[in-house]
Order: structure tokens, then sequence, then C-alpha cells
């Protein structure tokens, strides 16, 4: 069996009815997006995302929980943004969907230099459009802040003094540091890309939060060896996408403390996997413990 994402074709009245109520257009296709997780022939998701064929284009519906709904509902419809086109929703029992442009072309698990610099362009052009102080916290911040507290009590519990020590910084910076719109979730798989240009998809886990998340999640899971997830990319395309981003970002701090920033969150991306207790071969706890040290000397 192959490891990864496919489409089933499917006949499902209710799919049909969704679109034709969004859109006007009979549905001439519809294909179910399901993923093959495992060897076994049984291990397989089926997701709530269909593409559809209509007579125009190729869509996506699919079904959206709250915080996607909400984000495409108050900052992404209404500008060039980015990000898959939206066209709209439609309610069903307890089921919030969505309609969004579907957009060919390929993730970023295989990183290019170019590649590397339109994302960070992408990137940008959305941290500048909602990039503000922090003042007050929303609904997605509390549920963030709660969850990176409760990530270090884990530390404190399992006597990880160095890590403690450390992700106290991250911590007490987020307090402070700026914020915007974040994807939640900026992975290479949540990247398209096509003729040179960066689509970011999947805006489920989005919200407004320190404006380095993002940044380090894309940098932190890829190697050159591919050793945590297939994601394969050189220190050199890392330096380019971050040195993109700053160059790029219209309102920031200063260099030491842009870098300061994205360490510690990167810090907290392989503190996120050692609790999760994923991490075969200790790959991220080395590096959080590498990390960490050098946070704490200064």
């Amino acid at each position: 069996m192959e490891i990864g994402q496919f489409e089933i074709e499917v006949k499902n009245e209710e799919i049909a009815q969704i679109v034709a109520e969004i859109t006007g257009e009979p549905a001439k296709s519809i294909r179910q997006v399901c993923e093959q997780y495992g060897d076994e022939a049984e291990e397989v998701r089926y997701y709530d995302v269909y593409i559809v064929e209509t007579a125009y284009a190729k869509k996506v519906l699919k079904k959206a929980g709250k915080r996607e709904f909400f984000n495409y509902e108050t900052y992404l419809k209404n500008g060039d943004f980015p990000v898959p086109a939206y066209y709209g929703k439609c309610h069903r029992g307890d089921d919030d969907w969505i309609l969004i442009e579907h957009i060919d072309g390929t993730d970023l698990r295989d990183m290019t230099d170019e590649i590397a610099i339109a994302a960070a362009d992408s990137l940008t052009e959305i941290q500048n459009a909602f990039w503000e102080e922090p003042d007050g916290a929303d609904d997605r911040f509390l549920v963030y802040q709660n969850r990176i507290k409760k990530r270090y009590q884990y530390l404190v519990e399992h006597g990880e003094k160095l890590l403690g020590e450390a992700y106290k910084l991250f911590l007490e910076r987020q307090k402070t540091a700026p914020r915007t719109l974040a994807n939640g979730d900026f992975l290479q798989f949540n990247v398209v890309s096509h003729d040179g240009k960066v689509t970011i998809i999947d805006w489920g886990f989005g919200g407004k939060m320190p404006y380095s998340l993002d940044i380090a999640r894309f940098i932190a899971h890829g190697t050159e060896d591919r050793a945590t997830f297939p994601f394969y990319m050189t220190d050199g395309q890392k330096k380019l996408f971050l040195d993109r981003v700053y160059e790029q970002l219209k309102q920031k701090p200063d260099w030491k403390q842009f870098i300061a920033d994205v360490k510690l969150a990167v810090l907290n991306e392989y503190v996120e996997f050692v609790e999760a207790e994923e991490d075969e071969g200790n790959w991220y706890y080395d590096h959080a413990a590498a990390l960490a040290k050098e946070l704490l000397e200064g």
C-alpha cells in the first residue's frame, strides 16, 4: 500500500445539493479525499473533504470547524490573500460547510531556494495585514495559552529542569510578542506551490497568535535527511526563509529579538513532540535540550 492521500469518486446527493445551494451550479463529479496511513488495507481515513467539479472549475467542499469558518468569514474572504478563494458557506444540521478554490500544485516537502522565498512572501503578506501589538486576549489566544501552560507543567512533572527553565522564557515572551493572523499549522503539507506562487491552505487551527509561531513551525521539522517529517529543507534554505520574512515584515522587532522569538518558538515545536511521546530516536528531545542550553546561556 502506498502511504499518503488519494481520492475516490463518490455519488453523494447531500454534497451535490450543498454545492448547488452555494454556487447555483450542478456538480459534474465528486471525489472524496482519503488517506492511507498504514500498510493494511483497512488503515484508511475518509475525510469530510470533497473535490467537486462544476461546469466552470474544480472546487473544494469541506466540513469546517468553527475556527476555520470564523477565520474565512472574519479575516480571509475579503482580501486578495495567498489562500484559496472563498465561495460561500452552507449550514446543515450541526455542521458548517465551506466551498473554496481548488489549488493545483504540489506541497513543499521537497524544498528549493525559490520556494522558501515564495513561502516567506506569502506568510508575510498575511502577517502584515493583521499585525498588532498584544492588547487583551481573544478566544484563540486563550486556548493556545492554556495549552502551552500544560506543556510547561509536563516538563515540571517529568523533572526536565533544563527544558523547563528555557520553556519559561518562551511562556513569558508569548504575553508581550506582537500578534497576527496565524495559520496555526504552517507545515509543508499545508502549503501548495504553483507557478512560482505559494498558497496557504487549511485554516482550522488559525487565529490571532504570536507572530513567530508559523515562522518556527515551518523551519523546525524540515531536515536534509527527513529525520522526523518527510520534509526536505537545508539550513541554507531556512536562512533564506528567515531573512526574507524579516525583510518583508513592515512592522517588526529588531533582528536580535526576531531571532530570539523564532528560537523560542522552535523550542516549543520540539517540546510539543516530546510531550506527545512522538519522538522516535529522541531527535526532538536532543534538539530541544541543545536549543534550551543555547537560550539559557544567552
